[in-house]
């Protein structure tokens, strides 16, 4: 338990985004050098911290928007397969976020429907976290006894490495939006995680960025004088 401001939170929230993003970024130098199982550890890491940095927001987030200075007790857990169930949880946003509504997980409207998917969406998190726990550990520890039994390609693992910054990257445009349209204080923004992010969660978009400023160089270049 620790007595946080809303600007002590920020600066936790954003110490935890950053990291967060610094993981995803070591973890695709990871995964292109062939490391995928380490590569693995550091995406799971990063949900992790994602997870934190969800229950920050969670207490802290209207505080910020209305430029609230009181302290609030603030605590959490520190069971590594909670914090990814947090982040795990968050991410069955994403379809729908970017406007994908095919996937067909959404909240039931009837009542009697709601505590049979509660329970089916617990169980589902649960078992995803603690197979991540698994990968982590699997990742980073030599263990007696242990098989390998894991035959997911490097693609595979690409596509897992890709949702996590993805879903990290979720949490940084809900706050973008937060402060666009909710607060009345000063932009806080988070542009530089954002851009971190880029290469992994939208590789193509970024390599078309990053062809157009090339090629915009190149029409500088010989642009008369």
């Amino acid at each position: 338990m620790a007595s946080l401001t809303p600007d002590s939170a920020r600066v936790f929230w954003k110490a935890l985004l950053d990291n967060a993003t610094r993981l995803i970024a070591d973890a695709q130098l990871l995964l292109d050098a062939g490391s995928s199982r380490r590569a693995r550890s550091l995406a799971v890491l990063a949900m992790e911290e994602l997870g934190k940095a969800l229950w920050v927001y969670s207490q802290f987030a209207s505080d910020w928007s209305k430029g609230a200075t009181a302290a609030q007790e603030f605590s959490m857990t520190t069971d590594h397969v909670k914090k990814y169930m947090e982040a795990f949880v968050f991410g069955d946003e994403l379809a729908e976020f970017w406007g994908d509504y095919s996937e067909g997980d959404s909240m039931p409207m009837k009542e009697a429907d709601f505590a049979l998917w509660l329970a089916e969406r617990e169980k589902k998190s649960t078992l995803a976290a603690k197979q991540a726990n698994r990968d982590k550990q699997r990742g980073f520890y030599a263990d007696l006894g242990a098989t390998d039994g894991d035959n997911r390609s490097i693609e595979q693992f690409q596509v897992e490495l890709t949702r996590a910054a993805q879903v990290i990257e979720m949490m940084l445009i809900k706050d973008h939006s937060r402060m666009k349209f909710d607060s009345q204080l000063p932009y806080d923004g988070t542009h530089e995680q954002q851009w971190r992010l880029m290469p992994v969660s939208h590789p193509e978009d970024f390599a078309d960025f990053i062809d157009s400023v090339d090629a915009s160089k190149i029409f500088d270049d010989d642009a008369p004088k």
